[in-house]
């Protein structure tokens, strides 16, 4: 009888705030399976306020999580799965040492669309778009979400970015890629499958963001095409992830500013970041935001490395990325004869930029820097991916990188991940 007491517990015999701090350490799979508890667990657990603690407490994790979107070097083969890598840790003498990998693969084989492209990933979810399609999918819930684009504009062509050598250069084909390095695909099989080594496919006529409204906390997506061909104005339409079985996308109308072509958005804060074009009216504008909740554009301070309108040929050798929960910049990655790959970082409070590091171009292989730092670990090093498929950590003091520590077959794309339970309102995905 004592034993069967014990089994009807008062909801409240555990201190609600001491649940909730031990419940939002553990990862989204366990709590799913906590749901099922109680009724009680269950309206905690679905709680938009943990839901936030939650996605807290992953995000301040010692060492980062990642995803690998792997993808083919055909066009027609973009994206074909994904694994979640976790760093194992170890104690020695009181001290966390990193003690290698646990690797788990997760399939997303079943994407709606055909050509599939990664935009980027928000708070635990990832973003892909198609020709006519955006899919969101929540991989610590395995909840996805499909939403149809409006048929507006005409079709997007291709835009072949390649990144080879010494320069960074967008063409619309495949053949005018081999024509510009003098190749010929007929007499010289193996540098036509070796372009394909540096070869990025995105859209040419559209760009796809996704994040979340910090004020709302309601996931949106971002869409900014040009009406017609041979038109270089965007215009915009936002999607807002809401529980309404009737929502449709919002237009915004024309974009003020020109905004690169095949690049990838980064979030932070509530807002969406882009580099500028080179054709861009106003030269002394370099990176342009979107808040996701006044869904307004405006542009924002940039580093020093960009201060005279003899500069503007630079913004094709830059890129966005976040480090250390900040804006980063990336310049002189391809711009030769620059001998080093400069990152900066954006002081958040007052919007001053600092040079973060550089890498040495001298002392990369062949003359090509690393790849853009994923995620940095507790000791100031960075997780990189060398040759789109090997994943390395990269000393910044000693301009060094460590042995391979994960090898991929395929080439694939690395991302920094955080678990979330945060909801897409849409369905669970069924391998």
């Amino acid at each position: 009888m004592a034993g069967r007491r014990g089994t009807n517990l008062k909801n409240d015999y555990w201190p609600k705030d001491l649940l909730l701090s031990i419940l939002a350490t553990l990862p989204a799979k366990s709590l799913l399976r906590f749901k099922c508890v109680s009724m009680h667990w269950r309206s905690l657990i679905i709680n938009p306020y943990f839901i936030e603690q939650h996605l807290e407490k992953q995000q301040k994790k010692d060492y980062p999580q990642l995803v690998f979107a792997s993808r083919a070097s055909k066009p027609d083969m973009v994206l074909e799965s994904m694994a979640i890598v976790d760093v194992e840790v170890g104690d020695e003498e009181g001290t966390k040492v990193r003690k290698g990998f646990r690797r788990s693969s997760s399939s997303i084989c079943h994407l709606p669309c055909a050509h599939c492209f990664l935009s980027n990933s928000c708070d635990g979810i990832l973003c892909f778009f198609g020709i006519t399609s955006v899919f969101v999918y929540n991989p610590g819930t395995r909840e996805f979400r499909t939403v149809k684009m409006q048929k507006k504009g005409f079709s997007p062509r291709i835009n072949f970015c390649l990144e080879f050598k010494r320069q960074r250069i967008v063409y619309s084909s495949v053949n005018e890629v081999i024509a510009k390095k003098g190749m010929a695909k007929e007499t010289n099989k193996r540098a036509y499958s070796d372009i394909f080594f540096a070869v990025r496919i995105f859209p040419k006529d559209f760009l796809v963001g996704f994040g979340r409204d910090q004020v709302t906390k309601e996931c949106k997506i971002i869409r900014l095409f040009t009406p017609k061909e041979e038109n270089d104005i965007h215009e915009c339409e936002v999607f807002t992830l809401s529980s309404d079985a009737g929502a449709s996308w919002k237009g915004l109308g024309e974009v003020a500013y020109f905004i690169r072509a095949a690049q990838l958005p980064v979030y932070l804060n509530g807002a969406l970041h882009w580099i500028l074009d080179i054709r861009h009216a106003n030269p002394s504008e370099v990176i342009v935001s979107f808040d996701l909740h006044t869904e307004k554009f405006q542009a924002i301070s940039h580093p020093s490395c960009y201060s005279e309108v003899s500069d503007r040929s630079k913004l094709k050798h830059m890129e966005l990325l976040r480090l250390r929960s900040s804006l980063c910049l990336l310049e002189g990655k391809y711009y030769w004869p620059s001998r080093q790959l400069n990152i900066w970082i954006m002081n958040q409070s007052n919007g001053i930029w600092e040079k973060l590091f550089s890498i040495n171009r001298g002392l990369t292989k062949n003359g090509i820097p690393l790849a853009c730092p994923t995620a940095e670990l507790k000791d100031g090093t960075f997780f990189v991916l060398r040759n789109w498929k090997n994943l390395q950590i990269f000393d910044p003091e000693s301009q060094s990188d460590s042995e391979v520590l994960i090898q991929h077959e395929k080439y694939v794309d690395c991302y920094a991940y955080s678990e979330s339970l945060v909801p897409l309102y849409g369905e669970p995905l069924v391998d």
